[in-house]
């Protein structure tokens, strides 16, 4: 199935601003992201699996949905699907 990811903020310079890429059938959101991480090192491991805090060190929306809303890591994706990727900004 292909799924479309589109990335802003520091992971645009590894990811591009709009990619897809091909998973199996029963593919989750955390198959998505190690797959992800395998590609790039700007995506890091501990940036992908901070969902238990407050403040994420990355903010997944599936179809405009949180991931945190759904069943996290466990959401289980579909053909034509689109994941954002949203990392958290620091600054001021």
């Amino acid at each position: 199935m292909k799924i479309k990811i589109r990335s802003f903020g520091r992971l645009m310079a590894s990811l591009g601003n709009e990619m897809v890429v091909e998973l199996d059938f029963d593919s989750k959101i955390g198959d998505l992201l190690s797959l992800l991480r395998r590609k790039t090192e700007a995506v890091q491991k501990e940036a992908l699996s901070r969902f238990d805090r407050t403040e994420p060190e990355l903010t997944v929306l599936l179809n405009g949905r949180n991931i945190q809303a759904l069943r996290g890591l466990e959401t289980p994706l579909k053909d034509g699907d689109l994941v954002v990727l949203l990392p958290a900004f620091h600054g001021g």
